[in-house]
C-alpha cells in the first residue's frame, strides 16, 4: 500500500507558486535573451567573434537579463497563484479551517525577501562587474582590429595613418603604402617593399623596409630614401580602466547618471513592496467578490517603474526612502482593508 504524501500549506503554497513563477519566467526570459542576442550580434558588423566569444558576452548580459525579468516575474506568478487558489476554494478552505490571511502571506512575504535580495546583489553587484566586462572585451576586440591589416584592402587605418597591402606573407606585410593627411602641416606619404608589426604591451610598431617617404604641399615637394623606418602606435592612450564595485559606484554618484544606484535600489526592492498591494486584489471569495487582480497589476507595475524612472532621473536618497515606505503602507492599508479583516 503507497504512503501518503504529507505536504505542509507552506510547502504547498511555495510549490504552486514555483509552477506559476517558471509558466511566466521562462518565456520572458527567453524573450530578454532573443534581444540581447541582436544586440550582441550588431557588434560583428566592427568586430569578429566566434561561437565561444560570443557565448561569453551573453554571459556578460545575463545579470540584466534576471534583474529585468525576475520582478515583473515575481509579482505576475504572486496574483496568478492566490487567484487560482482562490477561484478553487482552497484558500476559502484554509481559511475555513482556521488558517489566517497574514499566515499565509508570510510565506509569500520571505520569498520577496529572497527576491529583492537576488536582485540586490544583481544590480550593485554584478551588473557593474559584468558591464565593465562587457567594454573591456570591446576594447580589447577594437584593439585586436587596429593592428589586423588585410591585404588589398582601402581605408585601414594604422593610428591616424591610412594604410594599403598588397599582399601578406605570414607577418610580413609585401607592398605597403602608407598615407598621412595633415592638414595643418605636409600631407605625407611612405611606400616599402615589405613591413612587419610588432605588439609588445599594446605598444605596436610597424617597421617599413627598403622604401621611400614624401612630404608634399602646394609648394613644395620633399623625398627621402630609407632603409628602414618605424612607426609606433600607442593603444593604451584610451585604455579601459576597470574599477571595483565600490569605486564604480562613487565614480557615478560623480556624474550625472548617479540616479542609477536609485533606480536599481527602488526596483529590487519591488517584490517586497507591490506583494500586499497585489495581494490585496488577488485574495478574493470568488462567490461574493469580483476579481480585479490583473487590473491592479498591470497599475501597480506601471505606477513602480514609472517612479523608478522618477527616481533616476530627478531623485534624492531622501525621496527613494519616502517612495519605499509610501508605497509599502500603500500595501499594508489596502491588505488590512481588502482582506485581513474578512479571512
Amino acid at each position: 500500500m503507497a504512503k501518503p504524501i504529507k505536504i505542509t500549506i507552506g510547502g504547498y503554497l511555495s510549490q504552486n507558486f514555483t509552477t506559476s513563477f517558471l509558466t511566466i519566467f521562462l518565456p520572458l526570459f527567453f524573450i530578454g535573451a532573443l534581444v540581447f542576442i541582436i544586440k550582441i550580434s550588431a557588434l560583428t558588423a566592427s568586430i569578429q567573434i566566434n561561437f565561444t566569444e560570443m557565448l561569453q558576452l551573453f554571459s556578460f548580459n545575463l545579470p540584466s537579463i534576471l534583474f529585468y525579468t525576475l520582478p515583473v516575474s515575481f509579482l505576475v506568478a504572486v496574483v496568478v497563484t492566490l487567484l487560482r487558489l482562490s477561484n478553487d476554494n482552497e484558500l476559502m478552505a484554509l481559511f475555513a479551517l482556521g488558517a489566517k490571511a497574514k499566515s499565509i502571506m508570510y510565506r509569500f512575504f520571505f520569498i520577496s525577501i529572497l527576491f529583492s535580495i537576488i536582485l540586490l546583489i544583481l544590480s550593485l553587484g554584478l551588473m557593474p562587474k559584468t558591464k565593465q566586462q562587457f567594454s573591456s572585451f570591446k576594447h580589447e576586440k577594437a584593439t585586436q582590429a587596429q593592428v589586423n591589416i588585410n591585404p588589398s584592402k582601402l581605408g585601414q587605418k594604422f593610428g591616424n595613418l591610412f594604410v594599403y597591402v598588397q599582399s601578406k606573407e605570414g607577418s610580413t606585410l609585401k607592398d605597403v603604402v602608407i598615407y598621412n593627411k595633415d592638414k595643418a602641416h605636409s600631407n605625407q606619404l611612405f611606400i616599402a617593399k615589405s613591413a612587419n608589426i610588432k605588439n609588445e604591451n599594446s605598444l605596436v610598431t610597424l617597421t617599413l623596409n627598403s622604401g621611400s617617404g614624401y612630404t608634399f604641399s602646394k609648394d613644395q615637394l620633399k623625398e627621402i630614401n630609407y632603409q628602414q623606418m618605424q612607426v609606433f602606435q600607442n593603444l593604451n592612450s584610451d585604455e579601459f580602466t576597470y574599477h571595483s564595485i565600490v569605486n564604480y559606484w562613487i565614480e557615478m554618484s560623480k556624474t550625472w547618471r548617479k540616479g542609477k544606484i536609485l533606480f536599481f535600489i527602488y526596483i529590487s526592492l519591488i517584490p517586497m513592496m507591490a506583494l500586499y498591494i497585489i495581494a490585496s486584489f488577488a485574495i478574493i471569495n470568488p462567490r461574493y467578490q469580483k476579481s480585479y487582480a490583473y487590473h491592479i497589476l498591470g497599475l501597480t507595475t506601471i505606477g513602480l517603474y514609472a517612479m523608478a524612472t522618477l527616481l533616476k532621473n530627478q531623485g534624492t536618497p531622501l525621496m527613494l526612502v519616502v517612495s519605499i515606505v509610501v508605497t509599502s503602507l500603500i500595501g499594508i492599508v489596502l491588505f488590512r482593508r481588502n482582506v485581513q479583516r474578512y479571512f
